[in-house]
């Protein structure tokens, strides 16, 4: 799938390690049967179709800053719980087969418990489609070795079952994983992806639109995930739409939600992007946002500047800007204007969405974008831009599959029913 889902496993396994978004973030160990099953489940899509209302999902912001849905997977129904990703291409959770997996909240899925689980037979063309596919006991299990940048291993049955999330019901083909090199999750058992690849939760289950609304994520509310007919803005003049950039078939952005980023606003500074680097990607993984670097170190001079307060010396990590907070007031903090299409939409940032409580003590905070320099890729550092889930607090975001656009308005998320 070539070098962006590569740099994409980097950026988007990116998370907080303590409740309160307080001493640093890290990258914690890819997990490559993201890529190889997806490959696996190509035309072999087995989902009933959503309930005639759509489904709701109530969705949280878990200790380490993912969005987190719980659900059930199997006959008898067993819970699990899955990080929702908007940019995912596939759904996966660890089993009870698992001899190295990280520790999760929950039990892990037990397959032979489920009278509906079916592993994929040896011999099938998905099985053969995995380059590193093996076969044992007339099983199709994916073995393969992570990106040496990120080190690992992982070893994962290609299986189906069905899967219950909201009020929907779908027979879904998913990653039964067995061993992993990740590190933690922070408690949930896995990943639930929303992406346009042909394995993912919304093309499983012939889902042409769904949205989302994240409540600030020191609320303690839930946040709402909607899928179907349930997936709709309220409209009343506040909403603004954006195309997806147009991609080519077999293009790895075409599996993805890219729109065009024309430039952001820090109060009355105007932040240019390149051309070649004004593609950004609205995802829910990554709780910051990245932008390529020049556009960044214009971005962190305006703030600077216009704060008026001297940053601190040594940032706490990973952040590149910090101030002291009682030298900081929220009035000389700039609203953040992001401009899409030609100034044809716009999503406003306030400072409480972008400057965000750091340390133990919580006497310092830091801007929570950075440069995708940071990342260390240089697929990113220099073509594409990410809109991180903190920057998208209050927000209610909707994604046509079909006409092929993002909407966007302000919301109460805590308040959003249906």
């Amino acid at each position: 799938m070539g070098r962006l889902v590569t740099t994409l496993l980097v950026l988007c396994l990116i998370y907080v390690t303590t409740c309160s978004l307080s001493t640093r973030t890290a990258a914690f160990r890819a997990h490559d049967l993201r890529r190889g099953l997806e490959q696996a489940m190509r035309g072999r899509l087995l989902a009933d179709a959503t309930p005639a209302g759509g489904s709701a999902v109530p969705i949280h912001w878990s200790r380490h800053l993912y969005n987190v849905a719980n659900f059930t997977i199997g006959t008898p129904p067993q819970p699990a719980s899955a990080i929702i990703d908007v940019a995912g291409e596939l759904v996966w959770t660890q089993c009870s087969l698992c001899s190295r997996c990280f520790k999760q909240d929950l039990p892990l899925f037990v397959p032979n418990a489920s009278s509906t689980f079916r592993p994929e037979p040896c011999g099938t063309d998905a099985c053969k489609s995995i380059p590193t596919s093996n076969c044992s006991s007339n099983m199709c299990t994916y073995e393969g070795t992570i990106n040496s940048k990120l080190g690992g291993h992982t070893l994962g049955i290609v299986a189906t079952d069905t899967f219950a999330i909201g009020t929907a019901t779908a027979s879904l083909g998913f990653g039964c994983v067995v061993a992993s090199g990740i590190n933690t999750m922070g408690g949930p058992s896995g990943l639930i992806g929303l992406g346009r690849a042909p394995s993912s939760l919304v093309s499983q289950m012939n889902i042409t639109k769904f949205s989302y609304c994240l409540t600030p994520h020191d609320s303690g509310k839930n946040s709402r995930l909607l899928l179907g007919s349930s997936a709709k803005l309220a409209g009343g003049g506040n909403s603004t739409t954006t195309p997806f950039v147009k991609t080519s078939p077999g293009d790895d952005m075409s599996q993805y939600y890219p729109i065009q980023l024309d430039g952001i606003k820090a109060g009355d500074a105007a932040i240019a992007l390149p051309a070649s680097g004004n593609t950004v990607l609205v995802q829910t993984l990554a709780p910051m946002s990245f932008l390529v670097d020049s556009a960044y170190q214009a971005l962190k001079k305006a703030v600077t500047k216009a704060v008026g307060a001297a940053p601190t010396a040594t940032p706490v990590q990973p952040f590149d800007l910090c101030f002291p907070k009682a030298g900081l007031s929220n009035a000389s903090a700039p609203d953040l204007v992001f401009t899409f299409q030609q100034g044809a939409a716009a999503l406003t940032v306030p400072p409480a969405r972008y400057l965000i409580d750091v340390g133990e003590e919580k006497g310092t905070v830091c801007m929570a974008i950075l440069s995708t320099s940071w990342l260390n890729t240089t697929a990113l550092d220099e073509h594409l831009n990410i809109l991180g889930s903190l920057q998208q607090e209050n927000t209610h975001f909707l994604l046509d599959l079909e006409k092929k656009t993002l909407s966007f308005e302000p919301a109460d998320c805590s308040s959003l029913l249906s």
